[in-house]
């Protein structure tokens, strides 16, 4: 009975390390396409940045060219004084805005872009961890199996461990009082 229990206990082991090495395996492949799609994210926020960041400049041209009209409108000469300057102004800010957009998009881009390097650790740790499982799996298995053989050894030998006088009075177990080696 006790080598049956040893078997069905190291063939568990086996199973189950067979089981969390595919489970480690799905879960890498699922890091893995999280990384991808990490990735593809970073590009299109770079690629939205420079849709936005387009838009800002024509805004600001629009922007421009409405201020000096107006101040030709007004009979204001737009080349020179406060009128190149506002036109100036107008432009700087227009510039400075594309260039916030092109930052933040870029700020978001390297968030995804640190978002796959983590999913993809990720995959590398679960991978490892596929490898191994079976690895650990039959070293239990070995253990269960020299467990069940050391526990049949004993019961084989009739060996109850307790201390009683042997049949010259010596005292020793009850394998040397059945006529085995005394200790």
């Amino acid at each position: 009975m006790a080598i049956l229990a040893a078997a069905v206990s190291a063939g568990g082991s086996v199973l189950g390390g067979i089981a969390a090495g595919n489970a480690a395996s799905y879960q890498a492949q699922v890091a893995q396409n999280n990384a991808q799609i990490a990735k593809q994210n970073a590009t299109y926020a770079l690629q939205a940045g420079q849709a936005k960041q387009e838009q800002a400049g024509l805004k600001a041209a629009e922007e421009g060219g409405m201020v000096k009209t107006a101040l030709a409108a007004n009979n204001v000469d737009v080349n020179t004084g406060s009128a190149k300057d506002v036109e100036s102004g107008t432009r700087e800010k227009g510039q400075l805005d594309q260039e916030t957009i092109a930052n933040n998009a870029e700020l978001q881009a390297y968030g995804y872009q640190t978002q796959a390097t983590g999913f993809e650790a990720q995959a590398g740790l679960d991978q490892a961890t596929a490898a191994e499982a079976p690895i650990g799996a039959a070293i239990g298995a070995t253990g269960s199996m020299l467990s069940g053989a050391s526990a049949i050894g004993f019961k084989g030998l009739n060996w109850t461990g307790a201390a009683a006088p042997a049949a010259n009075g010596a005292i020793g177990s009850d394998y040397v009082a059945s006529g085995g080696v005394g200790i």
